[in-house]
């Protein structure tokens, strides 16, 4: 993966992150109630229908999984950060950029910063969040 895949990723893990934790809450692994003898059985030929339906569900988990933990990893990251250094800072705003939904101007104003600061620590929180991927290997 090239920098700039890795960059794009995770700008991905977090404007998409309310979504997929959406999205593995209601992931549901297929064929897991059973079978339905009421319907009748079709047959068709050219592979297995079930084996393919769980690799997708495991590619699809695998990789909202790797996006959540992303976000969640560096939250936690700063969050020990902001309290180290005192006051709500960075969490604070990766909270209400990305998971409030607000704009990069009303998150700053939360965040009781300038917009040009909040700019600055949007590409700072970008690349810890690409450390800390490298570090636990959730890039894919």
């Amino acid at each position: 993966m090239t920098d700039e895949e890795k960059r794009r990723y995770i700008r991905r893990a977090f404007e998409e992150y309310t979504k997929n934790k959406a999205r593995l809450r209601s992931l549901n692994m297929p064929n897991a109630g059973g079978v339905d003898y009421t319907r009748p059985s079709v047959v068709s030929g050219g592979g297995n229908g079930t084996e393919s339906a769980v690799l997708k569900y495991i590619d699809d988990k695998g990789d909202l999984d790797r996006k959540c933990e992303i976000v969640r990893r560096t939250m936690e990251y700063y969050a020990i950060e902001d309290k180290r250094h005192g006051g709500k800072g960075k969490r604070e705003y990766i909270y209400q950029r990305w998971i409030r939904k607000r704009s990069c101007y009303v998150a700053a104003m939360k965040c009781n910063v300038t917009d040009r600061a909040a700019r600055f620590w949007r590409e700072e929180i970008y690349m810890t969040a690409e450390i800390i991927a490298e570090e636990y290997g959730l890039f894919p």
